[in-house]
């Protein structure tokens, strides 16, 4: 009789398997696929040598850059002040009429052999402003050895007696300088009353509309003007032996009522017997010569 054996059942090896289901074999792979980083190296100082030395150099770089620029500049601008390439050579004056070229350059306080770069254009123009004939200045700098000096006077429309003497005044009553013998000017006398300092504001207006009027008497031959508080602006006119006065009040309608008056007379040819109008408030009186013989 055969006798079967039996076979012992396979069991399985122990160990740990590496692929496994669910969350922990997710893990496991993850955990094998991680890199391994490499240790950060410390830096090493030299003994005796600080950590901040590389600060430090910079900054000093950095001085000694703005010392050498600032050293440079300074030897540049002594040697551009200094060079006779700048000298001033030639100044021309523009605009001038009533002062000289020779007064302008002396009031200048230009010196001979001057520096173009070196001069101070503001200090010029201030020496200039001080002459009362000086209205407006300005000095253009034309390198490298050149100015340009422009000048624009004041303009005298007036002679007023003061105290210590005659004085040139503008038109609208303000004191330009004293009347000297070698530079008159034959111009209206100008007296403004006590109390009647502001009336001088009126003056240009009223000039204008003098000369305006197209009249023979124009208005360059007017000799005498008067500004009062009570009787307003008086004007003799020496050629007509006329005098004109205007009120005040209601200023620029005063104005247009004498304007319109003596275009009206001299269309009528009347003016030359018409010596005195007088243009207050509403109203305009004319008075005129009284013929020969009545």
């Amino acid at each position: 009789m055969a006798i079967k054996r039996r076979r012992a059942p396979v069991r399985p090896e122990r160990g740990v398997s590496l692929l496994r289901k669910g969350a922990e074999g997710a893990k496991a792979q993850k955990n094998t696929r991680r890199e391994i980083k490499p240790a950060r190296k410390k830096k090493r100082w030299l003994p005796g040598v600080s950590r901040y030395f590389p600060v430090a150099a910079v900054t000093i770089f950095s001085i000694s850059c703005v010392v050498a620029l600032s050293l440079g500049l300074l030897y540049g601008y002594r040697f551009l002040t200094t060079s006779p390439y700048f000298t001033l050579k030639y100044v021309e004056i523009q605009g001038n009429s009533r002062l000289s070229s020779r007064e302008i350059l002396d009031n200048s306080s230009l010196s001979e052999g001057a520096n173009t770069l070196a001069l101070s254009i503001a200090d010029v123009e201030q020496h200039l402003a001080r002459d009362p004939w000086v209205k407006e200045v300005s000095i253009k700098r034309i390198l490298p050895d050149r100015l340009v000096i422009g000048i624009s006077e004041r303009e005298p429309a007036f002679l007023v007696l003061l105290q210590n003497g005659m004085y040139y005044a503008d038109e609208q009553g303000s004191i330009i300088a004293p009347v000297t013998p070698n530079q008159f000017t034959p111009l209206p006398t100008l007296e403004v009353e006590k109390g009647a300092e502001t009336s001088t504001a009126y003056l240009p207006e009223l000039i204008r509309h003098i000369r305006e009027t197209g009249l023979p008497l124009g208005g360059k031959n007017i000799t005498f003007v008067r500004l009062s508080a009570s009787r307003g602006v008086e004007l003799y006119i020496d050629d007509s032996r006329l005098k004109l006065s205007v009120g005040l009040e209601e200023w620029l309608d005063n104005l247009n009522r004498l304007s319109l008056t003596l275009e009206d007379l001299n269309r009528r040819k009347e003016i030359q017997a018409v010596r005195e109008i007088k243009a207050y408030g509403s109203n305009v009186w004319v008075e005129k010569s009284k013929p020969s013989g009545v």
